[in-house]
């Protein structure tokens, strides 16, 4: 049975708009959590890396990541949080692991694939055990598992393959597991022909853009909406695209989206007036966190998924407007660049520069965000001085300091002054930018106190 309940009409959209920046939290500090490198890793092993991995995090900013290696070694889950780390979890030989997610009580799941036993393995790095949670074949005939997330209450929710017939939304709870939405070659009554990467939360909903049609009508042409679906089949339409409704402003969305526990979901989608833009809606109203067209900052928005949290922060990758990759956030008010391409991050090496020997991206997979606003990402290093010595790839937690009250002051005094200049012109070009520049000039001389 498949309830539906339409939350949002394409006709009653609502897109506030972003603003300049100013009350978002500061992220001056860094901290480097592990590092790959062939001959002298930090908190793994040789040989390992995690290209395109994303990590996660929770809210003691703890963190995972999936590991892969190159030697004989199979890959792995690593756990780690201020500065100390190891491998949690290794898969049996010739097995293979994707993403891992951890949640605030320090479990981890990841799928195991290629060996068997195979399935969901969930790992308790509190006392460093592991178990598959979740096994193919009953209740569902469930044959494959992609991105399984595991909320507070033990839940764990995914997206499982059955057979050749098509993809399944399924939540876990204590054993017992249950179907949030199928596609229609599993469920001939479904209207979905295709589902996208799932998202799921503590209120035990999943999260996902969906695509309509009968069997077989996949193409891009077909209407996509994007929808939250609880464990019971029902779901509430967020938004629909213009082939779902043709006043919608969204021409298509991207793959990925993150849902909030309390119900926000933050989605990327090309508009129809051009350019894409990062969103987010509570299933009423649509705001605009930042627009390739509009937004101060960025230039090009990358096609990774987005990051948010219960607050309404939302973590991005785009490129900014020197044409360099880097991460942002926003709240659909005010919006920052954290960090990116060439700038100068501490490791256990001493300072690393953000960078490549060569021109491939210099982020791997996308990032993440806890309810404090810390930030997870992965980023390729270099010396500082030297772009031709590599550093390997260190994964970062982006620490979200003091917000600032009082716009234009950035020395913490309530007060928008010399200092506050002096402060930016520092390291202009570095913490601080011409936005934060014109900031100060604006509101020079307040007195916030």
């Amino acid at each position: 049975m498949h309830r539906t309940a339409t939350a949002l009409s394409a006709t009653a959209l609502a897109l506030t708009g972003a603003g300049a920046l100013a009350t978002l939290p500061d992220y001056d500090q860094f901290e480097i959590q592990c590092r790959s490198s062939f001959t002298n890793p930090f908190n793994l092993p040789n040989g390992a890396f995690f290209t395109n991995s994303t990590p996660s995090i929770n809210d003691s900013a703890q963190v995972a990541i999936n590991v892969g290696t190159i030697q004989s070694q199979p890959p792995g889950s690593f756990f780690g949080a201020q500065g100390s780390g190891s491998l949690a979890y290794q898969a049996p030989s010739g097995g293979f692991l994707s993403d891992t997610v951890l949640n605030n009580n320090g479990f981890i799941v990841t799928p195991l694939s290629d060996v068997t036993p195979y399935g969901i393995v969930r790992i308790d790095t509190n006392t460093m055990t592991n178990s598959i949670a979740v096994s193919p074949g009953l209740p569902f005939g469930i044959e494959a598992f992609t991105s399984p997330q595991i909320n507070d209450n033990g839940q764990i929710g995914y997206r499982g393959r059955i057979g050749f017939i098509g993809n399944v939304f399924v939540s876990w709870d204590n054993g017992s597991q249950a179907i949030h939405a199928a596609e229609v070659g599993v469920d001939p009554n479904s209207p979905y022909s295709f589902i996208f990467t799932p998202s799921f939360n503590n209120q035990r909903q999943i999260a996902a853009k969906v695509r309509l049609g009968g069997p077989g009508q996949t193409g891009n042409n077909q209407p996509d909406q994007i929808r939250v679906f609880n464990s019971d089949g029902s779901s509430t339409l967020y938004v629909e695209d213009i082939d779902s409704d043709p006043s919608s402003p969204f021409t298509n969305f991207d793959n990925s989206v993150a849902l909030t526990n309390n119900g926000l979901v933050a989605f990327i989608a090309p508009l129809v007036g051009g350019g894409r833009g990062v969103f987010l809606s509570d299933g009423t109203t649509v705001t605009t966190i930042a627009t390739e067209n509009a937004s101060p900052l960025v230039s090009s928005i990358e096609f990774f998924g987005p990051a948010a949290n219960d607050n309404g922060l939302v973590a991005f990758r785009a490129f900014d407007n020197d044409g360099r990759r880097a991460i942002f956030v926003g709240d659909g008010t005010n919006l920052k660049r954290v960090v990116g391409h060439l700038d100068i991050v501490p490791t256990d090496l001493g300072d690393a520069r953000i960078q490549r020997p060569d021109t491939s991206p210099v982020f791997g997979g996308s990032i993440r965000i806890n309810s404090n606003g810390d930030i997870a990402f992965a980023a390729s290093l270099t010396d500082p001085d030297n772009s031709s010595v590599s550093f390997g790839s260190g994964v970062f937690i982006a620490y979200a300091g003091t917000t600032i009250d009082c716009p234009g002051d950035f020395t913490g005094d309530n007060v928008v002054d010399f200092a506050d200049l002096s402060e930016v012109l520092s390291d202009f070009g570095g913490a601080y930018d011409f936005a934060d520049l014109s900031l100060v000039l604006a509101n020079f001389g307040a007195d916030c106190n």
